[in-house]
């Protein structure tokens, strides 16, 4: 999916117009999709209550709708105004005319004044667990906002201490194409964008208002060929191909992929342990694990139906001769999952030169196993890159480039275009906005995830995932790409749920069911 210019989308918006879809009928399309999302997140924080905040455009025309079908569906919603409802035009009239039929009138204030807004307390009127949807600028933005609307921003961002944000295409205050704004932006948990993700969406000094963005399919024209200053694609679950294959009642394990974990050393087993743990959840059908004797006991604790194996070792690594045994049987699983927990010893060396050598069908290289092949020298092409995916961090990502984190992070659509390109394999570079790529293609940027994953065994869950989706039968450049999103919507329901400052790698665990869920809906026609 493309990130795209305001002026392309309204000519698309236009010409859909003009082959016969009315614009009413485009709001009502982007009105059910933002109150899609938002049910979700209600049902995440166990919240009732929905407070949206409407302007006098189109954004505020979509808010309508969605508190229309909300207050339908049995969600107690209420509406602040910046303007009387006599002062809507076009569609956005249309739908507050059909809105105002079912909520009732005390539930709807007008403050169009700045001293209103200032008067209201968001302490006061949110309801615990409520979700606070904004509605008040578009795609028209620009410069910084003033008067009424900008004492709307500031009190929605006042609200977001008590109750999750939602954005209507984009937060207010955001110029869509530049991503420039001011302190007057809503700050937002969760944007609901249509079509595509605006240009503007690309700059990392833009994901902080973001929060998770979703899109919603409104039906517009295809768009023309990217061009020069789009920097990279937007990694969204509606791609078609990210789609796992239905599972016949008649199935059985071994129709769903076989990963094996190969890590862990002394104070590092609960790594592999997490690895395999998330390769089950995200539907492998069999897992193995094989780490240095004595280090076993999280697997068995974590993920009692993984198989681990314990090898007997000098030094507590696993080296090439002690992994010899399990050369002769590479072939019998779909993919092997190298580095988590694994140590950078000279056995550890050995053993990643010789998979290297002869890498089996699927391999993926993670923590230290890349830490290792950045010791080896300036990044050389992998025997056959199109069987290896690597999944470094900024700092793994400095390393095997020789730089500075600093660098990647400075330009990270470059870092991992030229990753991919030196090593001919897939690339995940973790992170903020993770990206994918692969050679001859041009990034794919995920903006789903929240800084809560940012702790402990967050990489080696990815690692699972990806894992466990590739040996089910995706190609490695889908097998990334989902599992980056499944990873992060994982972590983004979990947080919605109960926080981001006490998430761990578990909870991105426990929640990946729920990720699949909606990858699943994502999938229906109108999702």
């Amino acid at each position: 999916m493309r990130f795209l210019p305001v002026h392309e989308i309204r000519r698309r918006e236009a010409g859909a117009i003009a082959l016969g879809t009315p614009a009413g009928v485009l709001m009502e399309r982007a009105g059910n999709g933002l109150v899609r999302a938002v049910a979700r997140l209600l049902a995440a924080r166990s919240g009732t209550h929905v407070v949206a905040v409407a302007g006098k455009g189109n954004n505020g025309g979509d808010v309508f709708v969605a508190v229309r079908l909300l207050e339908s569906w049995g969600v107690r919603c209420s509406l602040l105004l910046t303007c009387p409802p006599e002062n809507l035009r076009g569609a956005a009239r249309d739908a507050w005319e059909s809105c105002a039929a079912v909520i009732p009138r005390d539930r709807v204030e007008v403050l169009a004044d700045e001293a209103s807004w200032r008067a209201v307390s968001p302490e006061e009127c949110l309801p615990p667990r409520a979700v606070v949807i904004d509605g008040l600028l578009g795609t028209g933005t620009r410069g910084e906002p003033a008067g009424t609307v900008r004492e709307a921003i500031l009190w929605i961002r006042r609200a977001a201490r008590h109750a999750a944000i939602v954005a209507t295409d984009l937060p207010s205050g955001l110029e869509a194409d530049t991503g420039r704004s001011t302190d007057a932006a809503v700050v937002a948990d969760l944007t609901v964008t249509f079509d595509t993700p605006k240009l503007g969406f690309q700059y990392p000094t833009v994901w902080p208002l973001l929060g998770r963005v979703e899109t919603v399919d409104i039906g517009l024209p295809p768009p023309p060929p990217a061009s020069d200053d789009e920097l990279c694609d937007f990694l969204s679950a509606s791609d078609p191909d990210l789609r796992l294959p239905r599972r016949p009642r008649d199935s059985h394990k071994g129709h769903y992929g076989h990963v094996l974990v190969v890590g862990g050393s002394p104070g590092f087993a609960g790594a592999p342990a997490l690895t395999a743990l998330a390769a089950l959840r995200a539907g492998a059908g069999l897992v193995s694990a094989v780490l240095p004797a004595g280090t076993t006991g999280p697997i068995a604790a974590l993920a009692p139906e993984a198989m681990a194996h314990a090898l007997p070792c000098q030094r507590g690594e696993l080296d090439s001769q002690t992994f010899r045994q399990w050369r002769s049987s590479l072939d019998t699983f779909g993919v092997l999952v190298l580095g988590p927990g694994l140590g950078t010893g000279a056995g550890a060396r050995s053993l990643l030169a010789d998979l290297l050598a002869a890498p089996p069908a699927r391999l993926l290289l993670d923590a230290d196993a890349l830490n290792l092949l950045a010791r080896e020298g300036p990044l050389k092409p992998f025997a056959d890159g199109a069987r290896i995916i690597i999944t470094p961090h900024p700092g793994e990502a400095a390393r095997l480039l020789g730089t500075t984190a600093a660098a990647v992070q400075a330009d990270r659509p470059a870092a991992v275009r030229q990753l991919a390109d030196a090593t001919g394999a897939v690339v995940v570079l973790k992170g903020c906005a993770t990206l994918v790529c692969a050679p001859g293609r041009r990034p794919q940027m995920n903006l789903c995830g929240n800084p809560g994953m940012a702790s402990g065994g967050s990489g080696d869950v990815l690692a699972g995932v990806i894992g466990a989706l590739w040996g089910q039968g995706l190609d490695a450049w889908a097998a990334a790409r989902l599992g980056v999103w499944l990873h992060a919507t994982a972590g983004d329901l979990a947080a919605w749920r109960g926080g981001e400052v006490p998430l761990i790698a578990r909870d991105q665990i426990g929640a990946l069911g729920a990720a699949l869920a909606l990858l699943n809906e994502s999938s229906t026609p109108d999702g």
